[in-house]
């Protein structure tokens, strides 16, 4: 079956003030349109970051008859996205060209950090996810033949998701393949130098090593490539700046998008982990809503994160057990933990508690999971085997959701598989094996502090000032007050980590700022340190 083709152009462009964006131009088979269907679809809002703003004039079409005119109506949303959407006023088929001049986002120290989307200028070049920017056909379905062009000028280098350097790239795949896609251009700092299949591209200057970094993740990425059955293994990092503090990434199909504050260290060590964990996105998922799904994808990526480089001895097991123990006790204190599924994604956007959910209720369910299908399998299947298994069906073109899960473990474990998996959408606690990966870790139960921040999570948002304050809690006992002008514009990853990480909370108060410092501890819950015991 001959694929329609959807040949995309990309020329980035300058201005006085730098690198200004990108001319954006594709020719698309689209099928037919008829006068006041949605033609066109461009995100206004994704995930909480702003599409490019474009009015009617901005986004030029034609078809083999000429131009087309485009009016706008009300888009949909879902709990990820708002769209706006746009009808041709006539019908529209066969070739259709699209082209817009990508305007790269204003940002200053009031922009929140937040999924690495937006079309940005750095020092260095700018870099995007094409959500933002591209419109493109409505629907998500259908499959085309895609090519990607870049025109540039001398000196300049390009990257994607889909490869590194200027010749045109070619895939298949639906329309998400081309949203979900990063595209950078510039001359940023290249580690290794000259890398083709993989690199990390640095937009500016980077306070930490890029030459060590690149080559930690080029051999975990070698490590999972081979465990993943990856025939074409690439992989990419782009690196921007933040201008607020706060650090971050997202990830992307073969590649990373991960931002840094010049105004907080950057622990080599966590980005480490972070990469690892990211990287690994590439392989385990289901065929699901991100919503149902989520356990699996984060915590496979949790699990295999630091899986996969402990057995290629690029992680020794103390670490193994020191990080495996950070996430335990991260999800163990977290005051959300106790939350369905399907409460948690009620949550997602207005409570980073409730964001942090998948990953660690996923890995804890997916250990529990991998002990058990040894246990009773007498050692002849594990939790690779089952994923492994779910990978190879959907490249045979399957969708695999997760009754196709149940289904395997089930066929092992029994009905108990049913059993632990309700419990764990329902936000039951996870039973703890009594040793991991053949005796090589073992469980020690320990008592450690709930987190309790102390007082409402919404006041981080406008207008950013302190209620719910409890009574006797730590932030009370710290000398925070009701109404307390909040400075520290978010609450973060780092802050939620656990009851006995000091947190820093700067308010403005009769025209000073002040920062209080406090350990966010509410009462005592049991949790499990992971230590090395052969």
């Amino acid at each position: 079956m001959t694929l329609p083709v959807f040949d995309l152009e990309l020329t980035p462009f300058r201005s006085a003030e730098g690198w200004a964006g990108i001319d954006a131009r594709y020719r698309a088979e689209f099928g037919p349109v008829a006068a006041g269907e949605v033609l066109l679809r461009l995100p206004a809002v994704i995930a909480s970051v702003p599409g490019a703003v474009y009015g009617l004039e901005d986004i030029r079409v034609s078809d083999s008859a000429g131009a087309v005119s485009l009016t706008e109506v009300e888009g949909t949303s879902d709990p990820m996205s708002t769209y706006r959407h746009f009808l041709a006023d006539r019908d529209v088929d066969g070739v259709v060209e699209v082209a817009v001049r990508a305007p790269v986002r204003d940002v200053d120290l009031r922009t929140p950090v937040g999924p690495l989307f937006d079309l940005r200028r750095e020092q260095l070049g700018l870099f995007g996810a094409g959500c933002t920017f591209l419109p493109v056909p409505l629907s998500a379905e259908s499959e085309f033949d895609f090519s990607l062009t870049w025109h540039l000028d001398d000196g300049v280098t390009a990257v994607s998701s889909h490869g590194a350097g200027d010749e045109v790239r070619r895939w298949s795949g639906d329309i998400a393949s081309i949203e979900h896609c990063l595209f950078g251009a510039g001359t940023p700092i290249i580690a290794p130098e000259g890398a083709t299949n993989f690199g990390i591209h640095a937009y500016s200057d980077v306070p930490f090593d890029l030459d060590g970094l690149s080559s930690y993740l080029r051999d975990i990425h070698t490590a999972m490539s081979a465990f993943f059955e990856e025939e074409n293994p690439q992989y990419h990092v782009l690196v921007r700046r933040n201008p607020d503090k706060g650090s971050g990434g997202t990830s992307f199909p073969s590649s990373f998008a991960f931002g840094y504050s010049p105004t907080t260290e950057v622990d080599e060590a966590d980005l480490r982990t972070l990469l690892a964990h990211e990287m690994v996105h590439n392989w385990p998922h289901l065929d699901e809503d991100w919503t149902v799904g989520s356990w699996y994808s984060e915590g496979t990526a949790e699990f295999y994160s630091l899986v996969l480089p402990w057995r290629a001895g690029i992680l020794d097991s103390a670490t193994f057990a020191e990080q495996l123990t950070d996430m335990y006790r991260r999800y163990d204190a977290n005051p959300r933990r106790h939350l369905s599924y399907a409460a948690a994604a009620d949550l997602f956007w207005a409570d980073l508690r409730a964001q942090t959910i998948p990953y660690g209720r996923g890995i804890q369910y997916l250990v529990a999971v991998d002990a058990r299908l040894r246990a009773e399998s007498a050692g002849e299947v594990s939790l690779d085997d089952i994923v492994i298994d779910i990978q190879r069906a959907q490249r045979r073109g399957e969708k695999v959701l997760v009754e196709g899960w149940l289904q395997r473990i089930e066929k092992v474990i029994g009905e108990q598989a049913r059993t632990d998996y309700d419990a764990m959408v329902a936000g039951e606690p996870i039973e703890r094996p009594t040793e991991l990966f053949q005796g090589v870790l073992r469980p020690v139960p320990v008592v450690a502090p709930e987190h309790d921040l102390g007082f409402d999570i919404v006041s981080f948002q406008e207008p950013r000032r302190i209620t719910g304050l409890v009574a006797g809690s730590a932030a009370e006992r710290a000398g925070l007050r009701d109404g307390d002008e909040l400075v520290t514009r978010r609450f973060s990853y780092s802050a939620a980590r656990d009851g006995s990480t000091p947190l820093d909370i700067v308010i403005a108060r009769d025209g000073e700022e002040v920062t209080v410092r406090y350990e966010p501890r509410g009462g005592d819950i049991r949790t499990t340190d992971w230590v090395v015991d052969g």
